[in-house]
């Protein structure tokens, strides 16, 4: 243990390591140049660190946060996150949700955030799931950093479960029709139909959309594309998203002729009351019995867009940027647009080599190799061998031209015939 005053010019310093070589030597001063004065400072803070050490206090850091207004530390958490670069709704969202809990919850200071009071807030709350697991996602934000910055001994809310979200939505998006999304993009201005296509051609959100700059946009590659930066997506990832040609074509008819990179793509970022009023001049309904339709449907309509095409279900979670494969299926997915109809037509046809005026009759002990189908030609009957699935049997049979003739009409030999051959 190092323990022992030494003066520095005017003032006295003490220098002190609690557990001897394996402590870390602190330099402190005392802030006076009297020897006795310097005494008695040196014992309080001896005594205080001997307390905390033995667990009696928290450490100064510790004590020092607890009498700060949890609003300063929201502050600091804030402006720390600007300096690693969040983007500005990311940290508007930080400062109004955890704001209102800071209100609401009583909290005043550090000691004030528990689990309990938070919960009983939230039982009281309308709010959709999401929106709920989204301020407790905000507090814990700000309570894990105060927790890593030594200004809390842990995080209270981390115990908190989320609250689950299926089946607790409170606003259901559908996609839109075909018809809904030429008749938005008629109504119309240029700079708008950019936004509106590059919404469902890509699924970038809102705040993607508006925050893109010329320099993130490559109209003139081969195949071209957008960048989406890491510090405006939702998962702080970096994205790249091919663009289609008419989205291409739209993006160059609003770009001026000396745009920089640093221009933002959108001068004029649509607010939502706009959209609600762009969907009444295209005559699309906002709400229906099958959902909402506002800006985010455009998202819902990329995803459901991607599905009747016959993408992959990974390929278009990776497309969506989506952790989980659920989300992309339950959430984005409209299952009501999906193109079930259309997918029949994809099932195998078992009866393609079967022609109208075929009678058949499979012989249990038939040759080897190609089945054989005797088909009519008015009252002649030629043999003309042809495949049959993947049976090796040989189908002989005679023919004619009247259904009374050989069992009955043709529907009811094609029956027999898959009937005979899953008895074999």
């Amino acid at each position: 243990m190092i323990d022992n005053l030494h003066k520095r010019g005017r003032l006295w310093w003490w220098k002190y390591r609690p557990h001897g070589d394996q402590g870390k030597t602190q330099d402190i001063s005392l802030g006076t140049p009297d020897r006795q004065v310097a005494e008695r400072r040196r014992g309080e803070l001896l005594a205080e660190k001997e307390r905390e050490a033995a667990g009696i206090i928290a450490a100064r850091p510790l004590r020092d946060a607890a009498q700060r207004p949890l609003s300063e530390h929201l502050q600091d958490l804030l402006g720390d996150l600007r300096a690693q670069g969040k983007g500005g709704k990311y940290l508007a969202n930080i400062e109004h949700r955890v704001g209102v809990l800071i209100e609401a919850c009583g909290w005043k200071v550090g000691k004030d955030v528990t689990a309990d009071s938070f919960q009983i807030w939230r039982k009281s709350q309308t709010l959709s799931a999401k929106t709920l697991n989204d301020y407790l996602e905000a507090a814990r934000r700000l309570a894990n950093w105060m927790e890593k910055q030594g200004r809390l001994v842990s995080n209270p809310l981390k115990t908190v479960e989320k609250v689950g979200t299926q089946g607790r939505e409170t606003r259901h998006r559908r996609a839109f029709t075909d018809g809904e999304m030429k008749r938005l993009l008629a109504a119309v201005p240029d700079d708008r139909k950019a936004i509106y296509l590059l919404a469902v051609h890509t699924g970038l959100r809102r705040g993607e959309l508006a925050a893109l700059r010329w320099g993130d946009v490559q109209l003139d590659a081969v195949e071209p594309f957008v960048n989406v930066r890491a510090s405006t997506t939702k998962n702080h990832k970096p994205a790249s998203m091919r663009l289609p040609g008419e989205v291409v074509a739209a993006l160059e008819a609003i770009r001026p002729a000396r745009a920089s990179d640093s221009d933002t793509v959108f001068r004029r970022f649509p607010r939502i009351e706009r959209f609600r009023r762009d969907l009444v001049k295209a005559n699309v309904e906002y709400e229906t019995e099958h959902g909402f339709a506002d800006f985010h449907a455009l998202r819902n309509t990329f995803c459901t867009n991607l599905g009747n095409a016959g993408v992959a279900p990974a390929v278009r979670q990776a497309l969506m940027r989506h952790s989980d494969s659920k989300l992309t299926e339950r959430i984005y997915t409209d299952k009501r647009m999906l193109a079930t109809w259309s997918a029949i037509e994809k099932l195998p046809c078992y009866t393609a080599g079967l022609s109208q005026g075929v009678s058949q009759t499979l012989v249990a002990n038939g040759l080897g190799g190609s089945s054989a189908v005797i088909e009519s030609v008015g009252a002649h009957v030629e043999r003309m061998p042809v495949n049959i699935g993947e049976s090796h049997l040989v189908s002989v049979g005679g023919a004619s031209g009247h259904d009374g003739e050989n069992g009955g009409s043709d529907g009811a030999r094609t029956r027999n015939l898959c009937r005979d051959r899953a008895a074999l």
